[in-house]
């Protein structure tokens, strides 16, 4: 319990000992004026009727306003649950959103991957078939070289041998 509810009931508590420890003298009757007119009534009795109904009037003010103030808290949660939703969806479709733009720049860079490796390919294609050129070039050199010297050995023989045989 708060303090406050503490104190009030406390304070409540004592005012009921102390009049039942002073009955007597509270209901003891005595002359009352209202201004306009005077009657015979307890005094003290008089004025405990009056804390009970001023105790009674602010429990009840204290219930109205607790009553109010739960009220209007249900209507904050629904309205923060409510903000709290599109917050969600907010975020949701900020998500969405993201993805969509990380798959779009995805397929963009998996597209120029592959038109990288197909330009690769086509490189390495023509450097296989510049290369093989190349080979094929350098092999009909070093064949026309060894013809023409196996040509020039066999000159050679021929104008060495019927010297040999002279």
């Amino acid at each position: 319990m708060k303090f406050r509810t503490i104190f009030l009931i406390v304070l409540l508590a004592l005012v009921a000992i102390f009049a039942a420890v002073n009955w007597t003298a509270f209901t003891a009757t005595t002359t009352l004026s209202l201004i306009y007119t005077e009657f015979q009534a307890p005094l003290g009795a008089v004025m405990l009727g009056v804390v009970v109904v001023l105790t009674a009037f602010f429990l009840l003010y204290i219930l109205a306003l607790q009553t109010s103030v739960m009220l209007e808290s249900r209507r904050l949660t629904k309205q923060l649950e409510a903000q709290r939703a599109l917050a969600d969806q907010a975020e949701h479709s900020r998500f969405n959103d993201l993805r969509g733009y990380l798959k779009t720049e995805l397929e963009q860079l998996q597209r120029r991957q592959t038109e990288q490796q197909t330009l690769l390919a086509q490189r390495l294609d023509a450097l296989q078939r510049n290369i093989q050129q190349r080979v094929e070039q350098t092999e009909n050199a070093v064949a026309a070289q060894v013809g023409e010297l196996d040509d020039r050995l066999q000159r050679q023989r021929v104008t060495t041998l019927p010297q040999n045989l002279a």
